[in-house]
């Protein structure tokens, strides 16, 4: 299996919101104008953000599409560093739990067999994680392209309450998360949903977005430990073979 199809999943394909998150009595959609600040004030939040814990889940069928949960720790600086774990889809045999490590700029995991890692190589050439941190790709980016943006209620995810935003998103700048960008005359919007934290500095708490790659299926990415320290070392390989061959 190469693994170059399995992880860029975790950043492109569709998600489900995680069942920690508790709706509360909503006061009913507000004006734009609100919306537009508060998108504008996470964005500048999520500027400032070098590290995180993150987790993206997968809902609905996408062609070429493996993983339906990836969970980890990534950190953006002084260099781009993460630790984690990615749930494969491996067809009739049902789903498969693998660790990854991202360090010194290599991507490890033990897919092929638990406890035996794996030196997939550059990493950036398989999915860059470190997209998230780029204030001109990441998630800053996202946000401050969101269109139409309008207040939607409140929920509490994981403890923090959270302003609900809808709005639409160009494919295209999905795509950018993902690593890729679909050519500009197949771009479409897509409806997003954001939830931004009431208190400063209004981090991004969780987004929702329908996929551009299939229909009846959505990414959801939540994020917390804002500003978390990642320490990663690198693993003993035990297969240095070409994993993506």
């Amino acid at each position: 299996m190469k693994f170059r199809t399995t992880l860029v999943v975790g950043a492109a394909a569709a998600g489900i919101a995680l069942s920690a998150c508790s709706s509360q009595p909503s006061a009913g959609p507000s004006n734009g104008g609100d919306a537009a600040k508060l998108i504008s004030q996470s964005a500048d939040a999520m500027k400032a953000v070098t590290g995180v814990h993150l987790v993206i889940t997968a809902e609905g069928k996408v062609p070429n599409v493996q993983i339906t949960k990836v969970e980890a720790d990534v950190a953006g600086k002084p260099a781009v560093v993460a630790t984690g774990d990615a749930t494969v889809q491996m067809g009739a045999a049902g789903t498969q739990t693998a660790k990854l490590i991202y360090v010194d700029q290599h991507l490890y995991s033990d897919l092929s067999e638990p406890g035996k890692w794996v030196d997939y190589g550059k990493g950036d050439s398989i999915y860059n994680l470190g997209v998230i941190f780029d204030p001109s790709q990441g998630l800053a980016n996202a946000l401050a392209k969101i269109k139409d943006p309008k207040e939607s209620g409140s929920d509490t995810i994981d403890g923090t309450d959270t302003t609900k935003v809808t709005g639409t998103i160009s494919s295209n700048d999905v795509a950018q998360l993902a690593g890729s960008r679909k050519a500009p005359e197949k771009a479409q919007d897509v409806p997003i949903t954001v939830w931004i934290a009431k208190n400063d500095p209004h981090n991004l708490v969780r987004a929702q977005v329908e996929s551009p790659l299939a229909q009846d299926a959505k990414l959801t990415l939540t994020l917390s430990d804002f500003g978390k320290t990642v320490n990663v070392e690198k693993p003993q390989v035990t297969n240095p073979t070409d994993a993506g061959n």
